[in-house]
């Protein structure tokens, strides 16, 4: 029921008049042929330029500036919904005999960060993420978090550029039709609780800790460094813009390194 009250609402929206105040100055931010190779890689064109520049335009590109509101967090907030309820409904009808807890798992491998940076990846967004040279040469253009956001910011742009029927078939098309498990790439929906589920049968169940163990950045690029332990060995190591994000993926080389010795 929530599922298709959200896509009503998505189709209501998508039949009514939309824009986005103050797009047209931002296409010159971006050299035409780079719009065009966006395009080609992306594999949609967009008819209001400006929306593509804003979901590649990295909120650091702004700092202090007094149209900060042009970034792309704003279009990632509404990337992430239209690409939440394509994947719900999408796995609500490949798998008619799942449960729900089975469903919500499978999705939210598929809408991970870094499972979205792979195909940001493939769509070669590194390449065309707005930076300033200071954070290009920090290397936040190739981070997981960076190109996450891009290509939610980037799904925002394109449905409101398009209509909900566009922006579901694009997805599925970049998710090739939902055909590569999360798991087979490499990513696990809940890798703390697979690590646990692993250390807990041997070492019991307080064994397992996660520290803090760096801060680097500016106030609005933040990366933590999260380190997690069994007892006192330290069996990954993992960053992020969130501490939640660096200890999942901490999680995910303790898993690697744990797997290389059964």
């Amino acid at each position: 029921m929530v599922a298709s009250t959200l896509k009503r609402l998505f189709k209501n929206r998508s039949d009514s008049h939309r824009s986005e105040p103050d797009t047209a100055r931002l296409v010159s931010e971006m050299p035409k042929k780079r719009i065009k190779q966006v395009e080609k890689s992306l594999g949609y064109t967009f008819r209001d330029k400006g929306l593509l520049v804003k979901g590649l335009t990295h909120p650091s590109y702004l700092l202090g500036a007094s149209d900060q509101i042009n970034n792309n967090q704003r279009l990632e907030f509404l990337g992430d919904a239209v690409i939440q309820l394509v994947l719900t409904e999408a796995l609500y009808f490949k798998f008619p005999d799942e449960r729900e807890g089975v469903l919500t798992s499978t999705r939210s491998g598929y809408a991970r960060g870094d499972y979205m940076a792979q195909i940001a990846r493939r769509l070669r967004l590194n390449e065309f993420i707005l930076l300033k040279q200071r954070e290009r040469n920090a290397g936040v253009g190739e981070g997981d978090s960076a190109l996450g956001d891009a290509f939610e910011s980037l799904i925002g742009a394109v449905y409101l550029d398009s209509d909900w029927n566009t922006a579901r078939d694009l997805i599925l098309k970049l998710y090739d039709n939902l055909k590569s498990d999360p798991v087979e790439q490499g990513v696990i929906a809940n890798p703390k609780g697979a690590l646990q589920e692993l250390i807990q049968p041997m070492y019991g169940n307080d064994a397992l800790r996660y520290e803090t163990t760096n801060t680097e950045g500016y106030p609005h690029n933040r990366i933590f460094e999260v380190s997690v332990f069994c007892n006192d060995e330290c069996l990954g190591i993992g960053q992020g813009r969130a501490k939640k994000e660096a200890a999942e993926k901490a999680a995910l080389k303790a898993l690697a390194v744990l797997k290389k010795r059964k």
